[in-house]
């Protein structure tokens, strides 16, 4: 056989052996295709691989017996049933993703609602118990100042009290010291405190009522004093107007050496004027030599001058 010939013949068996190739080749199936296309979408499908993966394993189940029966050369008919079915389950897979995917987003917005419920409720409480809070607070001030205003009643009570015992100690005291209420205050007359014709000097026997000026005096410190002094008609009126101050001075002066302070003692020499006896006799020009204590009212304040 030559060589020409050999070759004819072995590409005749190619040949031959090329078209029995295509005659067992098994064509495709278009309904197991589309199954696999579906398969694949719904595979990519992050739904459905979250919230259906086992409709989606079922689905792959019933494709690989599809493709196990296009294997096998099982008639068309039975491959086309079950990739049929298995589109089916991967429909069942895509659906049940996406309604559970869309359970979830209306579970999550109602968690989410329930979570600014729970901000709102919880704001509310806040604010009700800072209102709590400040509506104690608003109690408990408007005690205190009920308090404050009780204990400034108390006190004033207290003091409207002290001051009531003061003014009437004041009364028993100055009653005792025989004081006489006039249009011009309270007047004290040192009859005890007499003095010499023609002297200032206090005779002995005025120290006791001094003593106890002074007690009145200390006991006393919102009041002031005028010490006026008075002669008998004895001598000129210039020598009595000096006498009679000398004679306040002298009041003065021993008040001052029993403590009083000086800026609550004014003195005023008043001369042989308004005598409260008559000049005659003995008797009444000793009473006219005398000391009269005038008492300021609670301000320290004197009255107009007689």
């Amino acid at each position: 056989m030559n060589k020409q010939h050999w070759t004819t013949l072995a590409g005749g068996i190619a040949t031959a052996w090329m078209l029995s190739a295509c005659s067992t080749a098994p064509q495709r199936n278009a309904m197991l295709d589309e199954a696999h296309q579906s398969y694949d979408r719904a595979a990519a499908n992050g739904q459905v691989t979250q919230y259906a993966q086992g409709e989606l394993s079922r689905a792959r189940d019933a494709l690989a017996r599809a493709d196990s029966a296009w294997r096998d050369k099982q008639e068309d008919a039975e491959v086309n049933h079950l990739a049929y079915l298995a589109q089916k389950r991967t429909l069942v897979a895509t659906n049940i993703g996406a309604q559970r995917a869309a359970d979830a987003r209306v579970e999550t917005a109602g968690a989410e609602r329930e979570r600014l419920r729970a901000d709102v409720r919880t704001r509310e409480a806040q604010v009700a118990q800072a209102n709590a809070r400040s509506a104690q607070a608003q109690a408990q001030n408007a005690q205190a100042q009920a308090q404050f205003a009780q204990t400034q009643a108390q006190n004033a009570q207290a003091m409207a009290a002290a001051e009531a015992e003061r003014a009437n100690r004041l009364q028993r005291e100055l009653a005792e010291l025989q004081a006489k209420p006039t249009d011009h205050g309270l007047v004290v007359m040192l009859q005890d405190v007499l003095f010499d014709t023609g002297h200032a000097t206090l005779k002995e026997g005025s120290q006791a009522k001094l003593d106890q000026l002074a007690v009145v005096l200390k006991n006393h410190p919102e009041r002031r004093i005028l010490v006026e002094g008075f002669t008998d008609s004895v001598g000129s009126d210039a020598m009595n107007m000096a006498l009679s101050q000398a004679r306040a001075d002298s009041v003065r002066n021993a008040l001052l050496s029993r403590g009083v302070p000086a800026d609550r003692i004014e003195t005023r020499g008043y001369g042989e004027t308004r005598p409260v006896a008559s000049n005659d006799n003995a008797a009444g020009r000793q009473q006219n030599r005398r000391v009269e204590v005038v008492f300021s009212d609670e301000q320290g304040k004197f009255a107009a001058a007689r």
